[in-house]
Formats: C-alpha cells, sequence, structure tokens
C-alpha cells in the first residue's frame, strides 16, 4: 500500500509540475499576444483573432489566473466601436447602426460595472463621443444627445480627473451648446484628434500590452 502511494504521488506530482510549465507557457503566450494584437489592432481592426492566442490549459485557466478579462472586455468595446464609422455622421447602413449600438452596449456594461474606476472614465467618455457623432432626427433630439454626452464626460472626470480626453471633450461638447452638432449638418468631432476635435476617442489603441 505504502508503495502504491509514493507511485501515486509520484504520478501527481509530475502532472503537477507539468500542468504549471503548460501555465507558464500559456501566460507568456497571452502576454506576447497582447502586445502583439495591440499593434496588429491599428492597422487591421477587423481581424477576428485579435486577443485570443492559442493555448494548453483548457477552460479558459490562463485566462481566469491572469484575470484579463475586463481588459480584454474594454479592447473589444474599442474594436467594435471603431468598426462602426463612428465619423459616418449619415449611418444609413444597417451593418454600422448595429456594430454602434453593439459598441454602445459594450461600453455601458464597462462603464456601469468594470472594478477600475479609469477603465470606466475611458468608456463613459467613449459613450459621451457617441452621443456627439450619431445623428438626430430634430433639434430636440440634437439637445438630449449633447446633455447626455456632457454628463457622461462630467462622469469620467469625476472617476478619473486625469482623464485629459474626457475634459477635452467636455470643453467642445459645451462650446457646442448654442450650435449644430455633426447630425444637423456641422462637423462631427474628428475620432482621430486633433484641435477642436474630440481627441483620441474611437480610434485610439485600446491598450498598451498586459
Amino acid at each position: 500500500m505504502k508503495r502504491a502511494g509514493l507511485i501515486a504521488g509520484t504520478v501527481a506530482c509530475f502532472l503537477l509540475v507539468g500542468l504549471v510549465a503548460l501555465l507558464a507557457l500559456d501566460i507568456a503566450s497571452w502576454r506576447a499576444a497582447i502586445r502583439a494584437d495591440d499593434a496588429r489592432y491599428r492597422n487591421a481592426p477587423g481581424d477576428t483573432d485579435l486577443w485570443s492566442p492559442a493555448t494548453r490549459v483548457p477552460l479558459g485557466a490562463t485566462r481566469n489566473l491572469l484575470d484579463i478579462e475586463d481588459d480584454l472586455a474594454y479592447r473589444e468595446a474599442v474594436r467594435t466601436l471603431r468598426l462602426s464609422n463612428l465619423e459616418d455622421a449619415t449611418l444609413s447602413d444597417t451593418k454600422l447602426i448595429l456594430k454602434r449600438a453593439e459598441a454602445r452596449a459594450r461600453l455601458e456594461a464597462i462603464a456601469a460595472g468594470d472594478d477600475d474606476p479609469a477603465r470606466r472614465s475611458k468608456a463613459l467618455t467613449l459613450l459621451g463621443v457617441i452621443n456627439l457623432a450619431t445623428p438626430v432626427a430634430d433639434s430636440q433630439e440634437q439637445i438630449a444627445a449633447l446633455k447626455t454626452a456632457v454628463v457622461n464626460f462630467q462622469r469620467a472626470i469625476t472617476l478619473d480627473p486625469g482623464n485629459v480626453d474626457a475634459k477635452f471633450n467636455l470643453e467642445y461638447a459645451l462650446r457646442q451648446g448654442g450650435g449644430g452638432l455633426a447630425a444637423s449638418g456641422g462637423p462631427a468631432p474628428d475620432t482621430a484628434g486633433g484641435p477642436g476635435a474630440s481627441r483620441g476617442a474611437a480610434t485610439s489603441p485600446p491598450g498598451s500590452g498586459y
């Protein structure tokens, strides 16, 4: 019995060592993939295999161990928003309408439930930009969208006083209070950033790597 127990214990130790080795390889794969895919995203946001490396340990064990679900959710939200072509002020393409709605839903989930105040602040900033850029039917809807954008930017700044994008966009939104926005013929916020534009909104890199 003692010998059988010793053999079983030895086998269990070998299996544990093997599992730890596989986890270490998966961790390295995840870190390398996130860095590489953050760079790839800038040129090919439509790639469907971004931030999804092949792993050796099943059931998402490494992903759970790294606790990167929130990071990945934010990246996917930003990617979805970029693919919605936020610069299109007419938005007549049904696919883009659905993509923008998906982006809004993803960002709202992050703004409401993420544990990181800075990430929630970024999500609120992007929601505010969506409010500014989405076409509206009349002046009343325009005013409501503008007010919602201002509230989102203010909440973003409260969560992260260092969020310069939210401050820039808030100033932009407040200056538009008496004038037209993109939906009524005026210039849309420039999501690529720049003077007088909403800085870095939908096209900013989703992260700098894990």
